[in-house]
Formats: structure tokens, sequence, C-alpha cells
């Protein structure tokens, strides 16, 4: 797949590309979430064994993105978490390699989403860049909220992927 002149191949995730997410994971949070304090923070190690457990559990779909043979970004999504969209599509997570943002990797990946009905997902509300992409992806916040995470997050929704 081409993506505004880059070749991005997106294929599922294996154990073998762990260490990659984790550092794609850690690099893209960094640099979106600065300035928003958290009052913990998993270790490499910690999000390394998350990360393993979940491509073992079979949870849900971990897609990754490569240019050259190094992943880029990635993607987790399966059914929705949440109680009132049940039987519905979640997008659990997105993060690409900041250096690669605005490359169309992130808009390669939501394409890989099942277009067959609903999906939702969780942002952080002061993550502008992130809800500003999601909004570009037909999302809008649907008025729900939780401030018991480690910063305050909204929801949004897609009616139709």
């Amino acid at each position: 797949m081409t993506t505004n002149g880059h070749a991005a191949r997106v294929r599922p995730a294996s154990l073998a590309d762990v260490p990659a997410i984790v550092a794609v994971h850690i690099a893209a949070w960094d640099a979106a979430k600065e300035g928003i304090e958290l009052p913990t923070r998993r270790t490499p190690e910690q999000r390394t064994e998350w990360w393993s457990s979940y491509l073992d559990k079979g949870v849900g779909t971990l897609l990754v993105a490569e240019e050259g043979g190094a992943v880029c970004g990635f993607i987790a999504f399966g059914d929705s978490r949440d109680e009132d969209r049940t039987g519905q599509l979640e997008v659990y997570t997105l993060y690409v390699e900041p250096n690669a943002w605005g490359q169309g990797i992130g808009s390669s990946l939501m394409a890989m989403v099942p277009s067959n009905g609903p999906v939702s997902l969780w942002v952080a509300e002061r993550n502008a860049r992130a809800r500003e992409f999601y909004v570009r992806q037909g999302f809008a916040p649907d008025g729900a909220g939780e401030s018991g995470h480690h910063v305050p997050v909204i929801r949004l929704a897609r009616a139709d992927g």
C-alpha cells in the first residue's frame, strides 16, 4: 500500500514485532502527550509483557505498518468494551512513529478497520492532534467521557465505519 508517496505495508503483528511496537508506542506517547502529566507509567518491560500477552490471548486484531522493513505504526481493534456499544467495534489504540506523522500511515491503519458498522474509540481529551485526526476519519464526540484514567478521555464514534 502506498501513502502520500511513501510505501507502507500493513500486516498482522507477530510476537517478533513486539519490541518495535513498544518503541513506537513510547515515542508516539511521549510526543503526543507532551505537557500531560501521568501519575504512573509502564516501563518498557511492562509494555513488552502487555503486548506479548495481547497477541497470545488473541483479544482483538493487532496490525503493524512498516516502511523499509521497519515498524512505523500499529493499530489494535476488536469488540467494544463499552456496555452501551455491545456488538460494535472499538479501536483500542493507534500509534505512529512521530517522524512519520502526516504521511498517511495512520489513515492506512484506520482503513483496515472493518467498515460494516459503528466504530468507537477513546482519546485523551487534551490530545488535539489525535482528536483532529479522528475527526478527519469521520469520528465525532458522542458525549461520553471518563476521568478515571491516567488522563481525562472522551469517546468518539463513527456511525457507519
